[in-house]
């Protein structure tokens, strides 16, 4: 009999590596453990869908940037496929939050799929929080790298969300979520305080041997003789960018190594971003390539780096699971109302600080207001300096992202297998 896992990952709203990494690393790990053929992964909306009325140009570099040696499925009103499923697995990222959600709707209703906003709302809630599903779904559930993050005791109090979210994690089999706030919030959730919730960034899982399947460019030709570089990437953080990029280019300076722009993002935008960079950082190295890059580009480039200077989740992410340290820069106060780092106004929980809290790496973690400040901007130029020049406490780091990682993998198959035996 033919079996079949189903994976819920989330869609990105632009090319995004962090996010093909984490899915990625499912398709690694069914491979590895011998069920790739029976797993489909699903998107509420595809990028095809997503990016329907973009320019010719555009749509020919999202495919490049988006190329993965598997394709997504449609998961709108596909719910009884799901359901017949013998697994079902939530992968990854903000699936089950308050805001993604409205986020979600509001996408939805944006690209022409759902007409009005509560219609989007309440199929969006209907696909996450799986509300008819029936009762012997629940033991096929599982939940893997999760997230509740950014949400505030409020969302849990309204009747809108609350409930519903308690009705999930309550049914659901197996839960291991990215982080221990969204770890310890189950527990209450669950009201369980016995068993851990906590995993890790699913993207933790991959081995460098599962990238050796992905498409690549002759990209990184030029940079593989030489391993004195240091990857430079920004894009996420509100601050001023010569801000980050002084920074960068005195700790290059420091080191003796040549800073190189890391193409994580689209051109367009991040682009403009890269130049604004490279004008307070002129020796900033730019790689000039007919064709943007492939994921497997961005990840080899990623691994010939001795050091990674970004602002973006899971550029560092992805750089401590390859071995290289990365030196995070980060925001304490952020105006927006809602940032993609840290959630809402006032009740600020940056992603990237805890990632390096938890794995006790905040040595690693600048904030933009420390380094706009000239006397805190060359203190903390000297503790790096002095700290990545001895290479026991990155590996301390390296050693524990590993160890949370094969603990998470070995849950999932734990949980997967027996479905398929």
């Amino acid at each position: 009999m033919t079996r079949k896992i189903s994976v819920i990952c989330a869609p990105a709203p632009k090319p995004n590596p962090g996010m093909a990494s984490v899915d990625l690393a499912f398709h690694a790990l069914s491979r590895r453990h011998g069920f790739a053929d029976q797993v489909t992964f699903y998107q509420l909306y595809t990028a095809d869908e997503l990016h329907a009325q973009a320019g010719d140009e555009l749509q020919k570099e999202v495919r490049i940037r988006q190329s993965l040696p598997f394709a997504y499925q449609n998961f709108r009103n596909r719910l009884e496929d799901v359901f017949s499923s013998d697994r079902i697995v939530f992968w990854g990222d903000f699936l089950h939050s308050a805001d993604y959600h409205v986020a979600a709707a509001r996408r939805l209703v944006k690209i022409g799929l759902v007409d009005h906003a509560d219609d989007a709302l309440a199929l969006v809630r209907d696909h996450y929080f799986l509300r008819h599903a029936p009762a012997e779904v629940w033991s096929k559930v599982l939940v893997f790298g999760g997230n509740l993050l950014h949400n505030r005791s409020a969302h849990y109090s309204a009747d809108d969300y609350g409930p519903e979210a308690q009705r999930f994690f309550r049914r659901a089999e197996q839960i291991k979520m990215r982080d221990i706030y969204s770890a310890a919030r189950v527990s209450e959730l669950r009201n369980d305080y016995s068993a851990s919730y906590l995993g890790c960034d699913c993207s933790l899982v991959l081995l460098p041997e599962d990238l050796k399947e992905l498409a690549c460019s002759d990209r990184q030709n030029p940079i593989v003789p030489d391993t004195g570089r240091v990857g430079v990437f920004f894009g996420r953080n509100k601050c001023h960018p010569g801000i980050m990029a002084r920074f960068a280019r005195d700790l290059c300076r420091r080191l003796g190594k040549r800073g190189q722009w890391l193409p994580w993002g689209l051109t367009k935008g991040f682009g403009r971003m890269r130049d604004k960079v490279r004008f307070r950082f002129p020796g900033l190295e730019i790689v000039n390539h007919p064709t943007p890059p492939t994921p497997g580009d961005l990840y080899r480039m990623l691994g010939s780096y001795e050091l990674v200077i970004s602002d973006t989740y899971h550029v560092c992410v992805n750089a401590w699971r390859l071995g290289v340290p990365a030196v995070c820069i980060g925001q304490a106060v952020v105006s927006e109302q809602d940032n993609i780092n840290s959630g809402h106004v006032f009740a600020w929980r940056d992603k990237r600080q805890v990632f390096y809290g938890m794995y006790d790496a905040l040595d690693y973690y600048v904030y933009a207001e420390e380094i706009g400040d000239r006397r805190l901007r060359g203190r903390r130029l000297d503790q790096l300096t002095e700290l990545l020049q001895t290479p026991v406490s990155t590996q301390a780091v390296h050693a524990r992202l590993l160890s949370s990682a094969r603990a998470m993998e070995q849950s999932a198959i734990r949980a997967i297998l027996p479905s398929l035996r």
